[in-house]
């Protein structure tokens, strides 16, 4: 039977991050992936990702920020509300940093992480396999995986893989699921006169649209609407799309030219409603699936993955992380990061999906929001993970 310190099934950015980790620690890591990596898109086409400020360090202390491909900065932050003047600026100068955080494509993001993986002698990748069966032990489990003959075993189990989570769901766990019936429409836009590393979010009369700074003169463009109009705005020609969306935006950001391709996905937030269990764990989207609107999915998860290094550094041995101690210790460390985020997550995408709250009201929200200072750069440092 091959023995693992810990078993990690999922190979997106979480599960990569957390092997890139334990690899690093000397604790030996099997990661287990069902799919393969798909050929790197053309950037109009690519899905991108924020990363914040914190998760640049992150990325930068495990050795992970310099192999990734041309990551663009963030250097301003403007919120505006359609037909009002209220408006708010968040700037990397007011908080004295070099930038608020960073647009990465996904795919490079990931490639950059198995480039540092690979490097690791601790860390074995299976891919493409799945879980056929599991056992629990009172020390360990014990697993079989498709395509391998010999059985594994590990003191840690970890669910990395997704939203829909196959291994929580057979686990019985159970998840608090809100739907904030939007959709989002994801594409890239080629806006005329180029981005400036500026990052746009425009509250609408329902819902909002919003600009992240890609590459060259490409920006990232999410959009919230109704579930109707989400598939009317999928289905539009191109040129018909674009003006749509000079029409949400306004003038201010430069003519829309060009469009890649057209992603739509509902808008939930979906929250586990225990994290562990014997010798198991959930991580990323399986433990807390947050709302887009505030960019806190990865980058919360990422600190959840720091603080199981801080752990292990403290130990200052190696310790049994699938332990109980161990498990309840992380958990109760990252309560309060956890609960913070995802209340103002959700607080920020119900004022954004409007309901009763006029336009004017929530123009002056902003504006007021604006003039308070130190609550500002408060909430910036929020938005920075810091």
């Amino acid at each position: 039977m091959l023995q693992y310190d810990c078993v990690i099934v999922g190979g997106g950015a979480v599960g990569l991050s957390l092997a890139i980790v334990l690899g690093q620690s000397n604790y030996k890591t099997l990661l287990i992936e069902q799919k393969v990596p798909g050929k790197i898109q053309d950037d109009i086409n690519a899905r991108t990702i924020a990363l914040s400020f914190a998760s640049h360090r992150i990325y930068s202390m495990l050795g992970v920020w310099e192999k990734i491909k041309d990551p663009i900065s963030i250097q301003e932050v403007l919120v505006t509300v359609k037909g009002q003047y209220g408006s708010s600026k968040l700037t990397a100068e007011d908080q004295e940093l070099p930038s608020l955080g960073y647009v990465v494509g996904t795919q490079e993001l990931e490639q950059a992480l198995e480039e540092t993986l690979q490097g690791l002698t601790y860390v074995d990748i299976l891919r493409p396999a799945t879980v056929l069966s599991r056992e629990a032990r009172q020390d360990a489990w014990h697993i079989s995986v498709s395509d391998m003959a010999e059985k594994i075993s590990c003191k840690l189990l970890i669910a990395a893989d997704g939203m829909t989570s196959q291994l929580r769901q057979e686990q019985q766990i159970s998840c608090q699921q809100t739907d904030y019936d939007h959709f989002a429409v994801m594409t890239n836009l080629h806006i005329e006169k180029g981005h400036h590393n500026i990052a746009y979010e425009r509250f609408l009369p329902k819902g909002a649209i919003a600009l992240l700074p890609w590459q060259q003169s490409l920006a990232t463009c999410v959009w919230t609407v109704d579930e109707m109009q989400a598939q009317s705005l999928v289905n539009l020609d191109d040129d018909s799309f674009l003006r749509e969306c000079q029409h949400q935006l306004g003038a201010r950001i430069g003519k829309p030219i060009a469009c890649g391709k057209r992603w739509c996905f509902p808008l939930k937030m979906q929250l586990a409603t225990n994290q562990m269990s014997a010798r198991f764990l959930l991580m990323g989207n399986a433990a807390h699936s947050l709302h887009p609107i505030a960019a806190q999915g990865l980058n919360l998860s990422l600190r959840d993955i720091w603080q199981i290094r801080s752990q292990i550094r403290k130990a200052k041995m190696h310790c049994d992380i699938g332990s109980v101690d161990f498990l309840e210790s992380y958990l109760q460390a990252r309560k309060h990061d956890q609960e913070r985020v995802i209340f103002i997550t959700d607080k920020i995408a119900r004022f954004m999906s409007g309901g009763p709250i006029p336009t004017w009201l929530r123009a002056l929200g902003l504006t007021l929001f604006d003039s308070l200072g130190p609550l500002k750069r408060r909430f910036t440092a929020f938005g920075m993970g810091i």
